[in-house]
């Protein structure tokens, strides 16, 4: 993933305060773009009660928000951002250091999002 990257959890109001503070060196912000599956993100059933379902579809509702809000400050900022859509494949730990040649510890969350720039280097900004 090169030998500068850093794979973070960060807050909102700290990814902003990244964004302004390393505006000049970003090249591009790359978000998972859930809200643009043609899909619906609303399933009844999967084994689940109809109180689990509605707590993902709020999750899932918040985090299109979070998406949203954060490549609207990016552009803002003039920042180039390029919306992903989400794939389908997780990989666990041992997975994503094989593949990425990453070393040290990742939750889901940043595999992730190491994944979503993982060969990217010549990809076009939207």
């Amino acid at each position: 993933l090169g030998d500068d990257f850093q794979l973070k959890n960060l807050t909102f109001p700290e990814t902003v305060e990244l964004f302004r503070n390393e505006q000049d060196s970003i090249k591009k912000v790359v978000i998972e773009a859930g809200w643009e599956n043609k899909k619906a993100n609303f399933r009844v059933g999967g084994g689940h009660s109809r109180q689990v379902n509605e707590q993902i579809a709020r999750r899932v509702g918040m985090n299109h928000a979070t998406g949203i809000l954060l490549a609207e400050i990016a552009q803002a900022l003039g920042l180039a951002v390029l919306l992903v859509k989400p794939t389908k494949s997780k990989l666990n730990a041992e997975q994503f250091n094989k593949v990425t040649g990453w070393q040290g510890r990742t939750n889901q969350e940043q595999r992730d999002a190491g994944m979503l720039i993982w060969g990217m280097n010549g990809k076009k900004v939207a």
